[in-house]
């Protein structure tokens, strides 16, 4: 696993519990800019500290480094899942794809409206 993928996941869980770098590093009994240095790809943590990020941030240590593997997954299904759509469109005529973008654009604004109640 790559330092900086490592730590953009730790750097997003964070955020998600709404803790500071500096909050997290205090839980974790270190100095913010290790923490810092670990969410920026230049350090990988110890596997103590790893183990304590993982219970501040109520996640298993499995969870954090195998994410890895479901993004790739993730990503070839995406991948898939594009070309697909993408011949779909290729055969639609002008009003077509007219139609299609309204309504995409309609559904996606829906989309945006659910994820601000949440």
């Amino acid at each position: 696993m790559e330092n900086r993928v490592l730590g953009k996941k730790i750097g997003m869980l964070r955020k998600s519990k709404k803790l500071t770098s500096e909050k997290l590093a205090d839980l974790c009994g270190v100095y913010p800019g290790h923490i810092r240095q670990i969410e920026s790809g230049v350090r990988l943590p110890s596997l103590k500290l790893l183990i304590n990020i993982c219970n501040v941030l109520q996640v298993s240590p499995e969870y954090l480094l195998s994410q890895e593997l479901i993004k790739i997954e993730q990503n070839e299904y995406a991948d898939d899942m594009y070309g697909s759509v993408l011949k779909k469109i290729n055969k639609l005529t002008p009003d077509e794809l007219s139609m299609l973008d309204s309504f995409l654009e309609t559904y996606l604004g829906k989309v945006e409206s659910i994820k601000n109640l949440n």
